[in-house]
């Protein structure tokens, strides 16, 4: 039997071509035709905007909470109810309030009271005076007439007929004048001296801050009742009578949206700043469906400050801590299916 005859160099052949293969076809691949290679590509300021943002009015939705807190004693509206401004929307229970404007109404009827009683005594205060004045000469009189019965008496003491207990007495007398004179003579000058409008002065003080505390208690009352500031909806009713409502809480007790136009606040990052200006076209979806339908709208402004986003929730799937800049966009035709607070996914183009 004979050997079969091997060619000799064929494995090593084989390596080298198993090697090169794909070296060559790399080099076809680096090296073949681009196709057009002249077409300009399109500059940055020519591409589309994309950024997120939600359904405001173009008066912001706003939280209402009472001034005061308080526990809530009536509740006039419901979610989704128009109202018209100054239309009452809750009422706080006001019945300790309502005694202390009773109790600011009686100190200040007895304000008044005491001015007129001060004005009385400012007007017979000159009588007064006269009056003390008379009592003194009347006091000097008396004073004069003991000196004079004093002197007698000391005089007939020589003859023996004035015992010494009735000068002892008649002297007593003479002090008694003198000092009841010096009594009526401090009462004038303590008369001279006070001014009786100056008490006039000081109760009218007192009725005008009987009248702003009066003025306090009726406001509180008042600020127990939450209005409408404009009119609108109630998009949201956070509270039920008999609960306690804080003002400044966690949770507004009604969230409330001003009548007007429906539109977007898109979040437009720091990096698009320059390629935004107002008058863009601007196509709105759902940023959350896939079948949305589109709306389509204009860029009204575009805010004056970099800041964080506006909206204080943290979402899953979006980055809260980053500058954006605000962008309003404006919608041309019917904004049906859109709701305040909805996330929407807005391109910014040219046409």
């Amino acid at each position: 039997m004979s050997e079969r005859r091997r060619v000799p160099g064929l494995g090593a052949f084989s390596a080298v071509v198993f090697l090169l293969a794909p070296l060559v076809v790399v080099g076809w691949w680096l090296s073949r035709p681009k196709g057009d290679t002249g077409a300009p590509t399109p500059s940055l300021s020519e591409l589309d905007v994309v950024c997120s943002g939600r359904v405001d009015g173009l008066l912001p939705a706003a939280s209402l909470d009472p001034a005061t807190p308080g526990k809530v004693a009536e509740l006039f509206v419901s979610e989704g109810q128009s109202v018209a401004a100054g239309k009452p929307l809750l009422r706080l229970d006001d019945e300790s309030l309502k005694l202390r404007v009773d109790e600011a109404k009686a100190a200040l009827a007895a304000s008044e009271i005491d001015i007129e009683a001060a004005a009385i005594e400012a007007k017979l205060h000159p009588t007064r005076v006269a009056a003390q004045k008379v009592a003194i000469a009347g006091a000097l009189d008396r004073t004069l007439t003991a000196r004079k019965l004093l002197k007698e008496r000391e005089a007939a003491k020589a003859f023996g007929t004035v015992t010494a207990s009735e000068l002892i007495a008649a002297e007593a007398e003479v002090r008694q004048a003198e000092r009841l004179e010096m009594v009526e003579a401090d009462r004038l000058a303590e008369l001279t001296a006070l001014n009786p409008n100056l008490k006039v002065r000081a109760v009218e003080s007192k009725k005008t801050l009987a009248q702003v505390a009066l003025e306090q208690a009726e406001k509180a009352v008042r600020d127990c009742v939450l209005v409408a500031p404009s009119a609108g909806v109630v998009l949201r009713v956070s509270v039920s009578p008999g609960e306690t409502v804080v003002p400044g809480g966690v949770q507004p007790a009604l969230v409330f949206r001003p009548d007007g136009a429906l539109v977007v606040r898109a979040e437009l990052e720091q990096e698009f700043l320059g390629r935004v200006k107002p008058n863009l076209r601007a196509v709105v979806t759902d940023d959350t469906r896939a079948d949305s339908p589109q709306w389509v709208g204009r860029v009204q402004r575009v805010g004056s400050f970099v800041a964080r986003k506006r909206a204080a929730l943290f979402e899953p799937g979006e980055v809260n801590d980053v500058r954006t800049i605000e962008c309003v966009v404006t919608f041309e035709g019917s904004t049906d299916g859109l709701l305040v607070g909805q996330r929407m996914r807005v391109r910014i183009g040219k046409e």
